[in-house]
């Protein structure tokens, strides 16, 4: 198994794959719960979160297959979704409002709005809010877009959530800084068009498809 990233004391990650696509899977050690954001859908993710011991809650960001897939394959206390994942999942404790865990470090699981999945979900613990896919774009017939309406609102809850750093899922920066993030978005958002719901992010990408960071 490949080893686990630490970023602070009591968190860490697998870095996601490309074959078979799959998410970075979060493991944030409590004193209370392993709490896990995402479960990807490769087997090396699962044999890591099967492979925790003691109580797991496990936090989905949003119901694609390279996030959710595993959720059949891993032990777990907690699933914790929001309502539009669970049509998928078919399990878990529903969250559609901001809710706080209490446990050692505190965690928290926030609604973002999207234009890349619907219900997705983020979690905050300390410095670090992990955001799942929930800031990438929608792409439509090989035409990458944000909605207009969906990223105002993104940014406003971006910029309420007090955090140094968030990271996504996929990209080779994972970690970015919060200011850089909601910067580039705030960018995106100033390309709108009256009278069109959707703003091209054609150039905001990268070679290997990450999308581009402020300098």
């Amino acid at each position: 198994m490949r080893e686990l990233i630490k970023i602070s004391e009591n968190i860490s990650y697998l870095v996601a794959s490309t074959k078979p696509l799959s998410s970075d899977v979060v493991v944030v050690k409590a004193k209370k719960a392993t709490w896990i954001f995402d479960v990807g859908q490769c087997a090396e993710a699962a044999e890591l979160i099967n492979s925790i011991e003691g109580p797991k809650n496990i936090v989905i960001s949003h119901f694609h297959a390279d996030h959710v897939t595993n959720i059949g394959a891993v032990k777990f206390d907690n699933l914790y979704v929001s309502s539009f994942t669970k049509k998928y999942t078919g399990i878990g404790t529903e969250i559609n409002s901001e809710t706080t865990f209490d446990d050692e470090p505190s965690i928290k699981l926030i609604p973002i709005p999207s234009s890349h999945s619907k219900g997705s979900l983020a979690l905050l613990c300390g410095d670090w809010c992990f955001m799942g896919d929930s800031t990438y774009c929608t792409e439509k017939r090989l035409a990458h877009s944000y909605n207009v309406q969906l990223l105002k609102e993104e940014i406003d809850v971006l910029e309420k959530i007090p955090c140094k750093y968030f990271c996504l899922s996929h990209d080779k920066k994972f970690i970015q800084k919060k200011e850089d993030l909601i910067f580039l978005h705030k960018q995106i958002y100033d390309r709108r068009e009256p009278n069109n719901p959707l703003i091209s992010v054609e150039d905001f990408f990268n070679p290997d498809g990450s999308v581009k960071l402020v300098d």
